[in-house]
Formats: structure tokens, sequence, C-alpha cells
């Protein structure tokens, strides 16, 4: 029941925000893309294009699967469940505030096929409750430093898919901020819920 509330909320706070944000910021993040796309060179796009490949869902999804397998295998039911919630409930969540928002795309050569609105980022939302899920599933078995370098690894992941999409003329910069704050809240917070079940 607290997943399904909390999945709720995500997608209302997610709209709420943004069409608060989108009717306020006029045409400053416009400017700022057309700015961007003039100045964009063909090495980072390269690496953009290949950093975006860590957000998508084709490439997530089977490998949540996969991880979520070897977990389960290995004894580590919730933290399993905890990876495949995560990133099933990003996914949801940022296609149902895509549909409620309709925000255009950048007015801006896209360099990677899209589909659907703008805000948030798909992308973003979905690296951000991967990475960080599966960074919690690894940080239990090991020291808490080594822990925090998982942790550190999957946001600057995160951060580099948010990037990505902005360099790729796909999304503005609220869009992939919003991503990650939607992604990495569902993470934690799936993370705590299942955590809170777990305890005796």
């Amino acid at each position: 029941m607290w997943l399904a509330l909390g999945l709720a909320a995500f997608v209302l706070i997610g709209w709420a925000i943004g069409e608060a944000w989108i009717s306020a910021i006029g045409s400053a993040e416009r400017e700022a893309m057309e700015t961007l796309a003039e100045h964009r060179t063909e090495p980072w796009i390269t690496l953009a294009r290949a950093i975006t490949w860590a957000g998508s869902a084709s490439v997530l999804v089977p490998l949540g699967a996969a991880c979520c397998l070897l977990l389960a295998r290995a004894g580590m039911s919730r933290p399993a469940w905890t990876l495949a919630l995560s990133l099933a409930g990003a996914i949801v969540i940022s296609d149902l505030v895509k549909l409620l928002t309709s925000r255009p795309r950048p007015p801006v050569e896209h360099l990677q096929a899209v589909t659907g609105s703008s805000w948030p980022s798909g992308h973003a939302t979905q690296a951000c409750a991967f990475w960080l899920a599966l960074a919690f599933a690894l940080s239990g078995p090991v020291s808490r430093g080594v822990a925090r370098v998982c942790v550190l690894g999957a946001l600057l992941l995160a951060l580099g898919v948010a990037w990505s999409r902005v360099y790729l003329g796909v999304h503005y910069p609220s869009d992939v901020v919003a991503g990650l704050v939607l992604g990495g809240g569902w993470a934690v917070f799936v993370a705590r819920v299942l955590s809170a079940r777990a305890r005796p």
C-alpha cells in the first residue's frame, strides 16, 4: 500500500512542479539550449551518445532483470525487489508525468530519436533510480567506505546521463534535474519501505 501511495505522490509532485516551472520560466531555457546547440562538437556528441545508453529502458530493463536474478540466487531477495521496484516505478512515474505535463521538446536539432514530451527526462529518472538502487544492493555486503563509493559512482553515472540528454538537444536542463530528483527520491523511498517491512 505504501508503495502505491508513494508512486501516486511522486507522479502528482512531478506534475505539479512541472506545471509551475514551465509556466514561470519563460524563454530562458530555450535560449540556453539554442546557445548550447551552436557550440556542440563531434567528440562531445560521440561521448554523449555513448553515455546516454546508461539511462535507456532498452538497456536497463534486461540488465535489471539479470541483476535481480543474480541477487535472488545469492539470497538477497530484498535488494532484488528494491532494484526491480525502483526501475519499474521510475518508468511509470516518468511516463505518467510526461502525459500530464506535455512539455514540447527543445526547439533545436535532436541528435537522438525521441518520442513523448520533454518533462521529466525519462532517461535521467530511470538512470538515477536504477543505478542508485543497484548501489544500495551492492552496499549491503561491503564496508561503509565501499558503499559510499558505490553510491557516489551511481550518482555520477546518473549525472552523466542527465548531461547527455541536454547535450543531445532532447531535453531542457530542468527536465533532467526533475528526472534525477524523481528517480533518486523514488529509489530511496522504495529502499526505506522495504527495509522497514523487513524489520521484526
